[in-house]
């Protein structure tokens, strides 16, 4: 709103001049010939009367009413477009009606001939702004009164203003009182502006006939001219972008129109939707300077002249972009026809014209949201028509870069009006987003001499071609787009959504994109098997009868179709393994992949499942596997999983290659094993499945021994090979009945071999796929719950008029906690998947799949683990159905010279629990109530317990009690914190108790269980918290060496702890003296410094830095929010001079702040800022690196609240004198060396009882 406070900026901003001197308060404004006047000294405003302006009273001539501020405003945005003074009249005054008091409106203008022209009606910003269009809607309001008054008014308007971000912005609703003749004869009896009578009968023409009709634009837009109003054409300068604040709006208002007129198509009413917005996108292409996709009001338009318009511009898009012909003729080739007849031509076009035009608008088109068969339904029709095409003809839907605001409007369209099912769901524009971000597409462009080719093989909308085509634009020339644009092909097989999808492209300015109308599973000769680089889709998945759809030859193509028995043809419905083995067939060597599919398509036990992970073992590696619960695709309750994959290389195939070298050891041949240098890969296998080589290769020349026969893998097979048909069958047979016993058993054992054999060369082979994987893989599990909204970002919403995906953003505030409007939408939101802003963010997810890619191992997070390829397939059983699961299939047990043993023959596993919190009289006893909160890997016992229970308590619920030297390990949230218990306690069902029997010493039994303490971690599962269950303590195994030796291990270890706990002491004792010293420092400047003082300081941020800058022996760290920890080094500086220290910040994330001493290089990002001191006598650096941490954490920056350099430069620090700064700093840094050098011993002693036990058992 205007007041007061900020009318000077105000007219700073429209160009017054503030005078000095005697007229010091005054601003002037010369327009033309007239001028304009401010006196803040009588705190009045003074208008050009001297040249014929008006003023009937002078009400909105003080500063009394923020109005009259606003009114202010409006003439000099008259002046200013060149209206003359002489014509313009404040506060004109006029009955309002019968028994009324009188009103004055705000501005009247007349025209030349000195006739009433306009009537402005002038409100402050917002709220009675809206009040008054309110009463307008229901009465007619102030105008329509005023209007009534005088009845030569030709256009009416309510205006306001207002002062934001240093700019005038302005508001108008324009309404023409006028008629339109034309638009009058179609109706019947309708109501005039011409015939009103009344105040009434003026509002009900507007009401009834011309609904409603008003303008945004058409007084004060460049181009119009003055005395002109709504004559100006529309052009594509006129258009605006979407904003955040539009698209909610816009879907309310198309379902709201939907709803009003019944239309309960919802389908086909999207059809016409895209149908308009190609006709629009049309539009601005070809008329930018005279849109036609515009409706120009009832003043000057009419529905057969709109629709027209529409028809010829969809005719032009239909027959350039998507190459169809679509029927359309124009009256004008109507009447161009009857140039040849001499007799009585006139009546005959005239009748032939009449029967055209019946043709042409009274039945179904293209734009038709109802069933048109006649003149009645035509008009229900175009009334629809037309309040669609003002919904969206103010918006620019034509752009040269990806507007997302436009891209979540049509998304928005798109869910509402495509009917989803299981199997075809749309990609919400995050997951798109992070996606197409995760793959190293700027390394792939910038290693290939030629563009990349594209594919999404299922593109429905689009959404994945034209998130990559825009997201190569910034590793791109302008000059280069085209080219690479022409490489991306999206194939879909439902026409409706391969033409959604051209639009799409067109909007975004990637024309170049081609879509392809056909079934991807069928063979097309303009789509190339192992050409394309990069795939990326979301696939229909359980379509039943898909495989009907495709031909003999084209089921042939795939080698899935063999283990469909042809009988159930019609009914299969696993086109997910199918879309498998296509990208199979689709990309190059080297391409790489994002697939979103069914999780089963990981675990489903059926062959053609089995077949299509045997696919991708064979010819993928596997990059990284993204877990999306059902939340994540709106409507579909399906959880999915993405597969990030590279295609292995071919001539020579690696995949073929380790066949034949499974084959020759299973035939006996070693003799390339030096040639290949692969035999390490057999030792493997048989370490990884306990197998001793020798044993083993007994078993690859045929005659395995007793040694390998009895091991528990072989002695399962056997008992698996025993009970099969085929051997059952054997016993019966009379040939093998009249067998010695000796026979008997040799052809046994002769099958059993054979069996055996058959299975584990496969399972060699596919073990040998998933050991080479290049990288481990990175598994990212989503969380379950409501925590889902926050991972994702975004939400669904089936609420009437709120409907749609929904994002969620972390408030941004400005330096007075004011929200920010600038980063809104997909812009907005705060998720660990990508940075919408940066989607360079190291920090984030897509980044840690990009650097897999590349080769670069990131350590792990949250929701992210690394975990071997070999670990997460199911190589187990007889029947290999190669599963693989999002967590390690295998414990890793610890490598001895003892014998392993089972875990649970040392100890027991004891339940804990919890009792009612419902009942006081349960807590607050003489029973210590362990929970995870209480212990931690950090000290080897815990003696006290948070809370407590009563004997009431233990009794009515299922915790029990542990004893003294009892091992209690965390099972959920922090797996596998352990501590051993000094007395006996009570535990939560989070954690489990272990209560070691004679046959181990306690002490032994828990550093043996911590050196796995990570493999165990390994193992837990969950998406919300990782949990363990009981049952895991099956699996582990421990090595079991004399007591004599455990105890000496103990010893040796206690001797560590107790060193480490003496260390860790001393480091906090350390630090609570420093905190102490600055704390005591005499603060001599009241009131601080501000960090924006140049004279002190130098204050600046870095710059972004990519991946690909990385190199291995980089000399310079390159520090970003993390400004503890460098997450790279390269070769080259931003900052060149380093003789000074430098104080870090991190601008995001936790609020961070190192000092770095002078003369060591580093490199800041854009997410680093640097702070230096230019006058060291008055500010020591180490001082204030400890003032800035101490004025950042008060002023709380966080995640949430980024530490801008605006906001760091308004911060005050309290400045000591520099001589007591020295003192306080150099005490500082001799206990901060002293906790440098205690760290480093910690961080020694950390793995030193893990060497101590591999150095007795190993």
């Amino acid at each position: 709103m205007i007041t007061k406070d900020n009318f000077k900026n105000l007219l700073s901003a429209l160009e017054f001049t503030s005078l000095s001197g005697k007229g010091k308060g005054i601003y002037i404004k010369q327009i033309g010939a007239f001028e304009l006047r401010v006196d803040f000294n009588t705190e009045t405003l003074i208008y050009p009367e001297s040249d014929g302006m008006k003023i009937n009273e002078r009400q909105t001539c003080n500063m009394k009413a923020n109005e009259n501020f606003v009114v202010f405003e409006c003439i000099h945005h008259l002046l200013s477009k060149g209206y003359n003074p002489a014509h313009i009249e404040l506060e004109p005054k006029w009955q309002l009606g019968r028994g009324a008091s009188g009103g004055r409106a705000d501005i009247l203008v007349k025209d030349n001939d000195d006739n009433a022209y306009l009537i402005i009606e002038c409100k402050t910003w917002g709220e009675e702004f809206n009040k008054e269009w309110n009463n307008m809607l229901l009465y007619g309001g102030q105008l329509f009164s005023y209007a009534q008054q005088i009845r030569s008014t030709q256009f009416i308007c309510l205006y306001s203003s207002e002062f934001e971000d240093g700019h005038a912005v302005y508001t108008n609703h324009i309404i023409a009182l006028r008629d339109n003749d034309e638009y009058l004869k179609s109706l019947k009896e309708p109501l005039s502006f011409a015939k009103a009578t009344d105040v009434q009968s003026l509002y009900k023409a507007w009401f009834t006939t011309y609904h409603h009709e008003f303008e945004l634009q058409g007084i004060f837009e460049e181009g119009v001219s003055a005395y002109e109003i709504g004559k100006k054409a529309h052009t594509a300068a006129d258009l605006l972008e979407v904003t955040h604040e539009d698209i909610q709006k816009k879907y309310h208002q198309f379902a709201t129109i939907l709803r009003q007129h019944n239309v309960s198509g919802r389908e086909n009413a999207f059809d016409k939707l895209v149908n308009l917005f190609l006709a629009k996108i049309v539009d601005e292409m070809q008329n930018p300077e005279g849109l036609r996709f515009y409706w120009k009001g009832v003043a000057f338009d009419d529905y057969f002249s709109l629709l027209d318009r529409i028809l010829r511009l969809y005719r032009d898009g239909m027959q350039k972009f998507l190459n169809e012909e679509v029927t359309y003729i124009d009256d004008s080739d109507i009447k161009n026809s009857f140039n040849l007849f001499k007799n009585d031509p006139d009546a005959t076009r005239d009748t032939i014209i009449k029967y055209f035009r019946q043709l042409k608008f009274y039945t179904n088109n293209d734009f038709t949201f109802l069933d048109v068969h006649n003149e009645h339904l035509f008009m229900q029709n175009s009334a629809i028509l037309l309040e669609i095409v003002k919904m969206i003809q103010d918006i620019r839907l034509k752009t040269e870069e990806q507007n997302q605001f436009l891209g979540d409007l049509f998304e928005g369209f798109l869910d509402q009006g495509i009917k989803q099912s299981e199997g075809q769901f749309f990609t919400p524009m995050p997951i798109v987003k992070f996606l197409v971000s995760s793959l190293p597409l700027q390394q792939m462009i910038e290693s290939s001499p030629e563009p990349l080719a594209v594919m999404d093989y299922a593109c429905g909308a689009g959404h994945f071609l034209n998130e990559y085509a825009t997201q190569i634009r910034s590793f791109l020339k302008e000059e280069q787009l085209s080219s690479y644009y022409e490489q991306i092909v999206g194939i879909e097989k439902e026409y409706r959504l391969s033409k959604v999808a051209k639009v799409s492209a067109f909007m975004y300015g990637q024309d170049e994109i081609r879509i392809v109308y056909a079934d991807a599973l069928a063979q097309n000769d303009g789509i190339k098997n192992g050409k394309y680089n990069v795939l990326i889709s979301n696939p229909p998945y359980s379509v039943k009868g898909f495989l009907e759809m495709l031909s003999d030859e084209e089921r042939a193509s795939f080698d899935t179709t063999d283990l469909i028995d042809k009988k159930s043809i019609h009914s299969n419905n696993s086109i997910e393994a199918f879309f498998v083995e296509r990208a199979k067939q689709l990309l190059a060597p080297g391409g790489v992949a994002a697939i979103i599919l069914p999780s089963s398509i990981l675990s489903n036990g059926g062959a053609v499942y089995t077949k299509a992970r045997e696919i991708i073992l064979q010819y993928f590696d596997i990059v990284a596997i993204a877990e999306f619960g059902s939340g994540t695709f709106g409507k579909t309750g399906t959880n999915t999983v993405t597969l990030f994959l590279r295609r292995k290389a071919e001539n020579p195939s690696i995949s073929e290659h380790y066949k034949n070298r499974v084959s020759a050891w299973f035939n006996g041949d070693f003799m390339k094993d030096d040639v290949f240098g692969d035999f390490d890969l057999l030792e493997a296998y048989c370490l990884y499945f306990g197998y001793e080589l020798y044993d083993y290769k007994t078993f690859l020349q045929n005659n395995p021994n007793q040694a390998l026969l009895n091991t528990d893998t072989f002695k399962a097979y056997r008992t698996v090979f025993d009970k099969t048909s085929e051997i059952r069958n054997l016993k019966t047979k009379q040939f093998f009945k009249k067998l010695s016993e000796a026979y008997k058993l040799a052809e046994l054992n002769r099958r059993f071999i054979e069996y055996v054999r058959s299975i584990e060369q496969e399972k060699l082979y596919y073990f040998i796929l998933a050991y080479t994987n290049p990288q481990d893989v990175v598994v990212v599990k989503s969380p379950a719950g409501t925590e889902i909204k926050k991972y994702l970002g975004y939400e669904w919403s089936s609420a009437k008029g709120n409907e749609g995906i929904k994002y969620i953003g972390v408030a941004q505030v400005d330096e007075n906690g004011a929200p920010i409007t600038g980063r809104k939408g997909i812009n907005g939101i705060n998720t660990p998947l990508f940075n919408p802003i940066d989607l360079t963010d190291t920090s984030k997810i897509n980044s840690i799949i990009r650097a897999n890619f590349n080769g670069v191992a990131v350590g792990e997070s949250e929701f992210v683990s690394r975990l071997r390829l070999i670990d997460m397939v199911d190589l187990n059983g007889t029947d290999l159905k190669k599963t693989i699961s999002l967590t390690a299939a295998r414990t890793s047990v610890i490598k001895s010279k003892y014998r392993l043993e089972k875990l649970l023959k040392f100890c027991s596993v004891i339940n804990g629990g919890t009792p009612s919190t419902s009942r006081p009289d349960f807590w607050n006893g003489d029973i210590p109530w362990l929970s995870v909160a209480d212990f931690s890997n950090t000290n080897r016992y815990v003696s006290s317990a948070e809370k407590s229970i009563t004997q009431a308590g233990y009794e009515n619920s299922s915790t029990n009690i542990l004893q003294p030297m009892d091992i209690i390990i965390s099972a959920r949230g922090t797996v596998g914190a352990m501590a051993q218990l000094t007395i006996p306690m009570a535990f939560n069902q989070s954690c489990y108790g272990l209560h070691p029997n004679d046959n181990i010493e306690s002490g032994y039994l828990f550093y043996a269980l911590k050196s796995i303490v990570q493999q165990l971690q390994e193992q837990a599962t969950g998406s919300k918290f990782k949990a363990f269950t009981s049952e895991l303590f099956k699996t582990i195994s421990i090595p079991y060496p004399p007591h004599e030796v455990q105890r000496e291990i103990v010893a040796a270890c206690e001797a560590v702890d107790e060193e480490y706990s003496r260390i860790r002491m001393s480091i906090e004792e350390y630090k609570s003296k420093i905190e102490k010293l600055f704390n005591n420092i005499e603060i001599i400047t009241v009131g601080g410094v501000r960090l924006d003082d140049s004279t002190l300081f130098e204050v600046s941020i870095g710059k972004r830095v990519v991946e690909t800058e990385f190199i291995s022996n980089g000399k310079v760290p390159v520090y970003s929010a993390n400004v503890f920890r460098p997450f790279g080094y390269i070769d080259k500086l931003l900052i060149t001079e380093f003789h000074v220290p430098s104080v870090l910040w991190g601008i995001d994330g936790d609020w961070q702040v190192n000092y770095i001493p002078e003369n060591e290089p580093f490199y800041p990002t854009d997410h680093c800022g640097v702070l230096r001191v230019k006058n060291e006598e008055k500010i020591h650096p180490r001082y204030l690196a400890w003032a800035l941490n101490k004025a950042g954490t008060s002023r709380g920056f966080t995640r949430s609240l980024r530490a801008s350099i605006d906001r760091i430069k308004k911060l005050r620090i309290d400045l000591p004198d520099p001589k007591s700064q020295k003192k306080v700093v150099d005490e500082v840094f001799k206990l901060e060396q002293q906790i440098i050098t205690a760290e480093q011993a910690l961080y020694e002693l950390e793995s030193k009882c893990q060497g101590i036990l591999e150095s007795y058992i190993n």
